[in-house]
C-alpha cells in the first residue's frame, strides 16, 4: 500500500477519534466519507470504522459505566441484529457507488437534524424511554452499519429526541457500539468478507493512533467549548459527506 495513503487515512482516523472521545458518535460520520475521499474501498472502509470505534468504546464504557441506561442500550442491542443481517443479506447485491452516495447522504442529513434541530433540555420528569423506539433505532442502525458503517446516526437522533443527559448519551451509544460493532464483525467473518491479511496492517498502523485520539477526547473534551465545537464538527459532516456524494457521482 502507498505510505501516503497509509499516512493520510491514519491522520484521518487519528482526527475522527478525537471526536468520537469528545462527543460519543461523529467517529464514522467523519471517518467514513474522508476514508473514501483518501480511496479507500467502501468494504474496507467498513471493516476499520467498525473495529476501530468499537475498540475504541470500551474505555468509555469502563469511564462511565454507571451511567448506562440498560433498558435502552439493551434495546437498542437486541435491534441491532436483524438489521446487521438484512444488511448481510444486501451489501454485495447493491452496487458499492450507490453504497457510497447513502454513506454520504446519510452523513448530510444526520449532521443537519443535529445541527439545526439541537435538543432541549431534558424534562425533570421525563419517564423510561419506550422500547419501540429503541429497538427501531438499532435495528436501522445495525442495517446502516453493515452496509456503511454508519450504525450511528438513528441511535444519535433518538438519544438526542429523548434529551439524554451527556454522559448517559455517551455510555449508551459506548454498549451500543460495541455489541452492534463486535457482531457485525463476527458476520462478516463467517461470510467469508473478513480478509486479515490484507486488512490487518491497516488496523495495526491506524489503531494506536485511534485509540490515543480518543483518550484525548475523553480526557479533554469537557474543558473545550462544546456547542462551538459540535457545530464546527457538523458542519465539517456535512462538507464531507457532500464531498463523497459528489465525488462519487462524477466518477459514474
Amino acid at each position: 500500500m502507498d505510505v501516503l495513503l497509509l499516512v493520510a487515512g491514519g491522520v484521518v482516523v487519528f482526527l475522527a477519534s478525537v471526536l468520537g472521545g469528545v462527543t460519543g458518535f461523529g467517529f464514522a460520520l467523519v471517518c467514513t466519507p474522508l476514508l473514501l475521499l483518501t480511496g479507500f474501498a467502501l468494504p474496507d472502509v467498513v471493516i476499520v470504522n467498525l473495529t476501530i470505534s468499537g475498540v475504541a468504546r470500551l474505555f468509555a464504557v469502563a469511564r462511565l459505566r454507571s451511567f448506562v441506561n440498560r433498558r435502552r442500550a439493551g434495546w437498542l442491542v437486541l435491534g441491532c441484529v436483524p438489521g446487521l443481517l438484512l444488511g448481510l443479506l444486501l451489501r454485495d447485491a447493491v452496487d458499492d457507488a450507490v453504497l457510497k452516495v447513502g454513506a454520504g447522504s446519510v452523513a448530510v442529513a444526520v449532521a443537519a437534524y443535529l445541527l439545526f434541530r439541537p435538543p432541549a433540555p431534558r424534562a425533570a420528569d421525563a419517564g423510561p424511554p419506550p422500547r419501540l423506539q429503541s429497538g427501531v433505532a438499532g435495528l436501522l442502525g445495525g442495517f446502516l452499519g453493515m452496509t456503511t458503517s454508519l450504525n450511528g446516526p438513528p441511535p444519535v437522533i433518538l438519544l438526542s429526541r429523548q434529551r439524554a443527559e451527556p454522559r448517559e448519551f455517551i455510555a449508551d451509544m459506548a454498549v451500543y457500539l460495541i455489541c452492534c460493532n463486535g457482531i457485525a464483525l463476527a458476520l462478516i467473518a463467517m461470510s467469508g468478507g473478513l480478509e486479515l491479511d490484507r486488512l490487518g496492517p491497516l488496523l495495526a498502523w491506524w489503531l494506536p493512533g485511534a485509540l490515543v485520539g480518543n483518550t484525548v477526547g475523553l480526557a479533554y473534551g469537557s474543558r473545550l467549548p462544546v456547542d462551538l465545537f459540535r457545530r464546527l464538527t457538523l458542519i465539517l459532516v456535512m462538507l464531507t459527506g457532500l464531498a463523497t456524494v459528489v465525488t462519487t457521482l462524477a466518477g459514474r
